[in-house]
């Protein structure tokens, strides 16, 4: 492969075709990376921080506002990595609503099952926010605050999609 035009993912030349973000080149390769704040027809938000990896001569860096540079080598799955991700998944259940059997979502929550699948099963930090109410004003939505997990989508969405 010519080196100029690939990027090393965990050991693997994956050609560069036109990627915005390493996010983009790591999905193309098969390889899982969470997510909540991205959203691929949204501008690029980088708050959830799970979407990290680990770029050699850089660092650790959000995949999903990272541009793809010819000769990069990255990382996707390391023992930090992962202790970052479940630190992030466990920060959102801390100020999460914890009423999840009654939740309408709870079989395919995706804060849930990135949990689940990272690992965590206790939360060790407290609650730092206070209960909200829900936002009950539009006939379209209920927002609750509550239940939000900080990704941006609806005031994106609303912003560049709808308008408002």
């Amino acid at each position: 492969m010519n080196q100029d035009n690939f990027v090393t993912i965990d050991g693997r030349e994956i050609p560069i075709e036109g990627e915005a973000n390493l996010l983009e080149l790591c999905r193309k390769a098969n390889i899982d990376i969470p997510t909540f704040c991205y959203h691929s027809h949204l501008s690029v938000y980088g708050a959830c921080r799970l979407c990290l990896v680990d770029v050699e001569g850089r660092g650790i860096v959000t995949s999903c506002s990272t541009a793809p540079t010819p000769g990069m080598k990255l990382r996707t799955n390391t023992d930090e990595i992962r202790q970052m991700r479940k630190i992030a998944i466990e920060l959102l259940l801390a100020n999460h609503d914890q009423s999840c059997p009654t939740c309408p979502k709870s079989a395919t929550c995706r804060l849930q099952d990135l949990a689940r699948r990272l690992g965590v099963t206790e939360v060790r930090f407290k609650r730092t926010q206070k209960e909200a109410p829900r936002d009950l004003s539009s006939p379209s939505l209920v927002r609750d605050p509550n239940k939000c997990i900080l990704c941006g989508d609806c005031v994106r969405v609303c912003a560049e999609v709808q308008g408002i």
